[in-house]
């Protein structure tokens, strides 16, 4: 069973967000890292799964 991510960020950037719920929740994150880390303003994740978060990062950066 996937692990369901509760967190929330303000200020933050995307690498940091990642390295951050790697550390909580024991996921491996390389392939998901930007090239380019990328500032969000502020993103919630309520239960979700890790690639969910992924998705909703990506889309909050304008990242395919």
């Amino acid at each position: 069973m996937a692990k369901l991510i509760v967190e929330s960020y303000r200020n933050s950037t995307v690498n940091t967000i990642l390295k951050d719920i790697a550390s909580k929740y024991t996921i491996d994150i390389q392939a998901d890292l930007l090239q380019t880390d990328t500032p969000v303003d502020e993103i919630k994740f309520k239960y979700r799964t890790y690639s969910e978060c992924v998705k909703m990062l990506y889309r909050k950066v304008g990242v395919a």
